[in-house]
């Protein structure tokens, strides 16, 4: 009965799970019919099992049906075939997400294709703005070519604007102005009191622009500490438990600060670019903060599994996406590590920190290696000790971000934050810049399909072996 009780805490993960494994199924095999037919007789079998009081059968043709609809829901959402576009010129909207890189003869910059032609669309482009007319976070109406190009297996999609292209700027919704604003007004924040350098830092990590980031991403990158760089789950459960304090310091009501942050963490996902990552992070704190508005405690596999299906649900292809795939398997890394192997708090707070930045560093690298390895050929060594050392340096970035962006009216005070900001980023990117020249911080190797399959089968055999090895020996403990 305490089992069952156990499993019914995580039904939102198991339904994730399924959900994903139908997802990869249709992705495999692309035959709309075939799951539909096996969708319906599944259903038709967990209801003829139920009535049978056959409970286990019946879940496990529930469980089958939830795998074809993953299924469906794939095929559907990729049979919108953008191959039918290429090589035609013709009408393209688009909004503008990172800001436009300046060459000779031309702008750079990603883009979200909204429709081409009158069939709507919803995947990134680079585009190759010859006008040099359009601006960071606007949408525009013209008309052009899409091509793509194919790198490692991994499709990319280009537009190019010719230099004499007929722009026609397109309305922004309230909530896009918001964004808009919220955006511009953080960047000249940071311009006005923040040296060059920590200006793009600052855009980089907070608001998702890494393409200001010169050379300093690449030592960033050569010490694994990319996911400092990139906006992330870590960036939304820090800036989340300095604002809570923040809120709690002026006694807010416990209440009124779950509201305000759910409030600003939504908006902080459209201002970033509903990064998958962000997305997972939110969503998880938002099922924590429902669970305490109605009195309920949340499982924390099962905020990750309500994370998974509203993601899958709403974009199935997203599963391809590395973003996607590294959050997942660093937050469960976590969960499970710290549930096999749970942490003993010490009396010395420092050393509490260390160990705990330690141990996430190492599951999150356990879980997330072969995927890494898989995509960009390096495994880290030394990240785990860089972390311990930079993210106490990074949290104080953030904090004093966050409280720059607040008192930016108070010009005097502003720029002598400012200052210290600048001082902040310059040490931690002279550490990166030192760890990231170290030889052995990483070494060449790529997995292969099957040697992600093969880890991954063997990390999954070893979590269920040291799961049952700690079910005996808490039995053993219990009192007869």
């Amino acid at each position: 009965m305490n089992q069952h009780k156990q499993l019914a805490n995580i039904f939102n993960f198991f339904i994730f799970v399924f959900l994903l494994i139908g997802v990869v199924l249709g992705s495999l095999f692309s035959s709309y019919f075939l799951f539909s037919l096996l969708f319906v007789l599944s259903g038709f079998l967990a209801y003829f099992l139920s009535k049978k009081n056959k409970v286990l059968f019946s879940e496990l043709a529930i469980s089958f049906l939830i795998i074809c609809l993953g299924a469906l829901l794939f095929i559907v959402s990729s049979s919108n075939q953008k191959d039918i576009f290429f090589g035609k010129r013709q009408n393209i909207i688009v909004k503008v997400i990172s800001l436009p890189e300046k060459k000779d003869n031309k702008n750079t910059f990603l883009a979200k294709v909204i429709r081409i032609g009158g069939h709507r669309q919803n995947f990134q482009a680079k585009v190759m703005d010859y006008s040099k007319k359009m601006k960071y976070l606007n949408k525009y109406k013209f008309r052009a070519k899409l091509t793509k190009r194919n790198y490692y297996g991994k499709e990319f999609y280009y537009i190019w604007v010719k230099k004499k292209a007929l722009l026609k700027k397109m309305p922004l919704s309230f909530w896009e102005k918001a964004v808009k604003q919220a955006n511009n007004y953080s960047l000249e924040i940071f311009r006005q009191n923040c040296s060059f350098k920590a200006r793009n830092f600052l855009a980089a990590i907070f608001l998702g622009r890494k393409e200001l980031v010169g050379e300093e991403k690449r030592f960033i990158q050569n010490a694994g500490l990319s996911h400092l760089l990139a906006i992330s789950g870590l960036h939304v459960g820090l800036i989340s438990l300095i604002l809570f304090y923040f809120l709690r310091f002026f006694n807010v009501n416990f209440r009124a600060v779950l509201f305000i942050l759910s409030v600003f963490l939504v908006f902080y996902v459209a201002a970033t670019g509903f990064r998958p990552s962000t997305q997972r992070a939110v969503i998880m704190y938002l099922v924590f903060a429902f669970g305490f508005f109605i009195k309920r405690r949340v499982d924390v596999l099962n905020s990750l599994g309500m994370a998974g299906i509203i993601l899958l649900l709403f974009s199935p292809t997203i599963i391809y996406d590395i973003g996607f795939q590294l959050s997942f398997l660093a937050v469960f890394g976590i969960i499970m590590g710290f549930k096999i192997f749970p942490y003993k708090q010490q009396n010395n707070l420092l050393i509490n920190y260390i160990k705990q930045i330690f141990l996430c560093s190492l599951f999150v690298i356990l879980f997330t290696l072969p995927v890494v390895s898989f995509y960009f050929g390096k495994i880290y060594l030394l990240s785990i000790f860089y972390n311990i050392i930079l993210i106490p340096i990074f949290t104080l970035i953030l904090l004093l971000n966050l409280l720059l962006l607040i008192i930016s009216p108070l010009a005097f005070f502003a720029k002598s934050l400012g200052a210290v900001l600048s001082w902040l980023v310059y040490i931690f990117q002279s550490l990166a810049k030192i760890f990231g020249s170290f030889s052995y911080s990483y070494f060449s190797y790529s997995f292969s399909a099957l040697g992600v399959f093969i880890y991954y089968l063997v990390l999954f055999i070893a979590i269920v072996l040291f799961s049952k090895r700690k079910s005996v020996i808490k039995s053993r403990l219990l009192p007869n």
